[in-house]
């Protein structure tokens, strides 16, 4: 497809979320991304959950604009046939645990040997080296090790876990501008370079205004009641009479939206200092002027005043949201195996690119002829003995399945 980064291929041999989704981003934007997976399958095609012609809504949601292959890397003439790849490719990508791509004989400085214009791109969960790097990583425990729950939730209450993914996610949108660099960077030197992104390094750099405000203070930051913001009050969710609004930066207008000129002057709330001291009671008094009419009703007042607020909506509802389908924010895309399916669209918008040009997540090895004899030129021998020995060693791995059991 056409895109900035028409031309650039990238290899991605990773998984799950953190991976996927950052070589989804990119494919969006123009780059031929080779989806690379186990004979057996990524195991996010078969998650629980809602599935589509037998695909996991996991899968569907990170893999659009991909091309897929199967290679046994266990397999010599499988990790032969991904070498050749690396040849002829930008980026190596992946989401394996430090060391694992060494043992593949895929690290970084193997690749660059085969291809001096290389990148390789890892993200791991705490990073490749450290008294904590071979933990497994798993979103909501990043969450908690880089601090990110201590100040989700409600005062003295449980930690709540973000709605989204926050880790695996960021550490993707981190990892894509890292390629990003490196590939402009090698316009420059002509040589490829590592890019290492950690899942938690990636959190803690989204906490930037907690760490400086702990580094000024010296006091830990906490959960804030109404989902509250540590230098602005007020500042979150609120109940109406009909359900709730989310109110942004407002002070001082939002005193006169509410119909409480007043407490501009009052001692307890004059300045943001008092407000936060008296944080409780503030948002009590504001709480109370809002039960007294419908959100949109105080959406109409706060919006006629330029106050940001908005609606807590749910994913229904903004699935037909005029803005967001005015954005092109939704994709209806046609699936390999028939039918449609809806998907969400990439929020990076410019002159060229154009979403007529998506294609759907693809089926287990859709374009294994194409990549192999099209782009490596192998022929009809070499691919039917590639396919050849990774059936023998996936019938030699469930032999040893039913042995152990």
């Amino acid at each position: 497809m056409n895109g900035p980064l028409s031309g650039i291929r990238i290899l991605d041999i990773s998984r799950a979320i953190a991976g996927p989704y950052g070589t989804m981003l990119l494919a969006d934007l123009g780059a031929e991304v080779i989806h690379i997976e186990t004979p057996e399958g990524d195991i996010s095609r078969f998650r629980g959950g809602p599935k589509y012609k037998g695909e996991s809504f996991h899968y569907l949601s990170w893999n659009r604009n991909k091309k897929d292959i199967v290679l046994d890397f266990s397999t010599k003439t499988g990790k032969q046939a991904f070498l050749d790849l690396v040849k002829v490719s930008d980026i190596v990508w992946d989401n394996f645990r430090p060391g694992s791509m060494k043992r593949l004989g895929f690290d970084y400085e193997t690749l660059k040997e085969i291809n001096s214009r290389i990148i390789s791109v890892s993200i791991s969960g705490y990073g490749q080296a450290g008294p904590f790097a071979n933990r497994p990583a798993f979103d909501v425990a990043i969450l908690g090790h880089a601090g990110v729950l201590s100040v989700t939730g409600e005062p003295d209450g449980t930690p709540v876990r973000p709605g989204i993914p926050m880790a695996d996610m960021g550490g993707a949108i981190f990892a894509a501008i890292g390629a990003l660099s490196a590939l402009y960077g090698r316009e420059c030197t002509g040589q490829g370079r590592k890019v290492e992104i950690s899942m938690q390094d990636a959190c803690i750099s989204m906490l930037a205004y907690y760490f400086c405000q702990y580094f000024i203070t010296g006091e830990v930051p906490k959960p804030l009641d109404h989902s509250g913001h540590i230098f602005s009050i007020p500042y979150g969710i609120y109940r109406t009479k009909n359900g709730y609004i989310a109110i942004g930066p407002s002070w001082p207008k939002v005193a006169e939206v509410i119909g409480m000129g007043d407490l501009v002057d009052d001692p307890r709330f004059k300045d943001w200092a008092a407000r936060d001291r008296n944080r409780v009671e503030f948002n009590r008094i504001l709480e109370e002027q809002l039960l007294k009419a419908d959100t949109e009703e105080w959406i109409g007042r706060f919006e006629a005043a330029d106050v940001p607020a908005g609606a807590i909506k749910n994913i229904a509802e903004v699935a037909i949201d005029p803005q967001v389908l005015y954005n092109r924010m939704i994709l209806t895309l046609a699936h390999p195996m028939g039918g449609e399916i809806k998907l969400v669209g990439n929020p990076v918008k410019m002159d060229g690119l154009s979403e007529e040009d998506y294609t759907a997540p693809p089926i287990l090895n859709q374009h294994e002829h194409e990549i192999l004899s099209g782009l490596l030129g192998y022929s009809e021998e070499k691919i039917e003995l590639l396919k050849q020995e990774e059936k023998r060693r996936r019938e030699e791995r469930s032999a040893q399945i039913r042995t152990h059991w």
